[in-house]
């Protein structure tokens, strides 16, 4: 399990992927950018506001997902929340 160092939305300098969705945003995005420390491991990865969404309502602190998993793990209800957020956007 890791543990949140930092988390907050950034616009990006260059073009990154979801680690919950595997989507693709150009440079200029806003996206969170969350940093981690786990198995004597330090990462950074990138959160579009859907996954983030989905995250908050639909997972618990200690679920475990691999690059891109988040989307499958209930694409009706992701896409709903997809709408939903991006049309706020």
């Amino acid at each position: 399990m890791a543990d949140v160092l930092s988390q907050k939305t950034v616009k990006t300098r260059k073009e990154h992927e979801c680690f919950g969705c595997g989507r693709k945003f150009e440079k200029g995005s806003l996206l969170s950018r969350v940093t981690c420390v786990g198995e004597g491991q330090i990462t950074t990865s990138y959160w579009c506001d859907t996954c983030n969404e989905y995250w908050n309502e639909h997972m618990d602190a200690e679920d475990l997902i691999g690059f891109g998993e988040l989307k499958s793990c209930d694409e009706e209800v992701w896409e709903s929340i997809r709408k939903k957020v991006e049309v706020e956007l």
